[in-house]
């Protein structure tokens, strides 16, 4: 099964910027004919780690559920690098 985590924090980057449609059909391309769930937190910071869509993808991972997670970038999963790195770890000990 594939995750795909999606995120905006503002109403202006959801339109100027990654809109979570725009994020979400990225991914659903590049996960081909996957069976996928989605992971969205809308309005959310990139500077909290305690997300409640992160926080779901986290424990399917962990739990096993998921072989794949894809997102259209990096900071949509933190705006702090460290963090990012501290994800990237945990998704690449049970996925690819």
């Amino acid at each position: 099964m594939t995750g795909i985590y999606a995120r905006v924090s503002t109403e202006e980057q959801a339109v100027n910027g990654y809109s979570l449609h725009d994020q979400i059909r990225e991914c659903r391309k590049k996960a081909g004919d996957d069976e996928v769930i989605e992971y969205i937190d809308k309005g959310v910071s990139g500077e909290i780690v305690d997300r409640p869509a992160l926080s779901r993808l986290r424990q399917d991972l962990a739990g096993g559920k998921l072989t794949r997670v894809i997102c259209f970038d990096p900071d949509r999963l933190s705006r702090k690098l460290i963090i990012q790195l501290i994800l990237s770890d945990e998704i690449e000990k049970k996925a690819e």
